[in-house]
């Protein structure tokens, strides 16, 4: 069921999908403080393994210091390049590719050539920003301010979920990381609605589930939307559900039917089936880009049969396949929609069906108007 009785406003106005000053408001009041996904411990498995990623323009490394994971600025603190340009790799040191300085796990300068041309040394040596890591389950957040909620707080309930679905018995299948030509909202509000699905997703869902085999929750910093498998009463579809279903209970020993979708304000996503553990998370890149960090698990038994362990990895890579498909349909509209937006004179209507996005149109109006109203006249 639904919870609103009738339409609901759009609240957000177009200008706010593409304007400058917004995307720079939201970088402040919303991203600094939030934790992003960046990768996952199976990343970053050995030590000198590393990841580097951009956060708001704010280039990061995490790596593996013998076993321990930090998260540091990219960039060398003597002359400004980047310490490295790949997205990720292995090495025996956080070495700056212009001049060799070598970091260590607090960022401070642990070997620099010539150093007697670097004589008297300042008190303080020079030293790398570090920025908040930490894991739920397999899955890798860092955090850009030193203040805000730690990972518990902000993800609340959904904590204890990834840490079990993302967990020792989950093994990644899906690790992709796409760019949209579109705003950050426009992906997001993507994905809290189905009633796209009849024309985004003829091919795959099919069909709207529809109000009378979903339910919503409008909670405080999240919204979540639960139905139950196939979408589609194909004949085909529900052969594959009922091969889920199998494959599930040889894994992990129960099966529900049922499919999970949460959106973990503002930029966080998770999807869960019987058989698949989906995360999303949706970092702005520019007023009217973005880029997605996606990992999708499946369940492996690490002490099962040969015949057992082989079908979970087989099952993993077809769901993985699946869901890169559902994908990159919603990428199709993507930037016809943020094109509408740049000429759109219409503010937009919500229907009930498309309450979540009211709800995290509500959260954004109400941080950010805050922060304006702080403004001086």
């Amino acid at each position: 069921m639904f919870v609103s009785r009738g339409c609901l406003p759009h609240l957000l106005e177009p200008r706010a999908y593409w304007c400058p000053e917004q995307h720079e408001l939201e970088k402040r009041k919303l991203f600094a403080s939030a934790w992003h996904l960046v990768g996952t411990t199976a990343d970053l498995a050995r030590p000198g393994d590393f990841l580097t990623c951009d956060l708001f323009g704010t280039p990061v490394q995490v790596r593996n210091f013998d076993g321990r994971l930090r998260a540091l600025s990219n960039v060398c603190a003597h002359r400004h390049s980047l310490l490295t340009d790949r997205a990720r790799g292995n090495s025996k040191a956080m070495r700056c590719q212009y001049h060799g300085w070598e970091y260590g796990p607090s960022g401070i300068t642990r070997r620099i050539p010539a150093p007697e041309n670097f004589v008297p040394m300042p008190d303080e040596r020079p030293c790398l920003p570090a920025y908040q890591l930490e894991t739920a389950g397999q899955l890798v957040f860092v955090r850009l301010s030193r203040e805000g909620p730690s990972l518990v707080e902000q993800l609340g309930p959904l904590h204890t979920l990834c840490a079990q679905r993302f967990g020792e018995r989950w093994r990644p299948f899906l690790a992709w990381e796409p760019d949209y030509e579109a705003n950050w909202k426009v992906p997001v509000e993507n994905s809290l609605e189905a009633y796209h699905v009849p024309f985004i997703h003829a091919r795959t869902f099919k069909e709207d589930p529809g109000e009378g085999r979903s339910a919503h929750w409008l909670e405080s910093g999240h919204t979540s939307f639960k139905t139950r498998l196939p979408f589609a009463h194909s004949r085909v579809d529900e052969w594959f559900q009922r091969c889920e279903s199998w494959v599930t209970r040889r894994m992990t020993g129960d099966s529900t039917g049922e499919y999970w979708q949460h959106h973990d304000f503002p930029n966080l996503l998770f999807s869960f089936t019987d058989a698949v553990s989906l995360c999303q998370c949706v970092i702005p890149t520019g007023p009217a880009t973005c880029r997605a960090v996606v990992r999708q698990f499946s369940p492996e038994k690490p002490f099962g049969a040969i015949l057992e362990t082989g079908l979970a990895r087989t099952w993993g890579k077809l769901k993985a396949a699946i869901t890169r498909q559902i994908l990159e349909e919603d990428r199709g509209i993507f930037q016809s929609i943020q094109k509408g937006l740049a000429a759109s004179p219409h503010r937009g209507l919500l229907g009930r069906c498309e309450e979540r996005i009211h709800a995290f149109q509500g959260y954004l109006e109400s941080n950010l108007s805050q922060e304006r109203s702080r403004k001086p006249p």
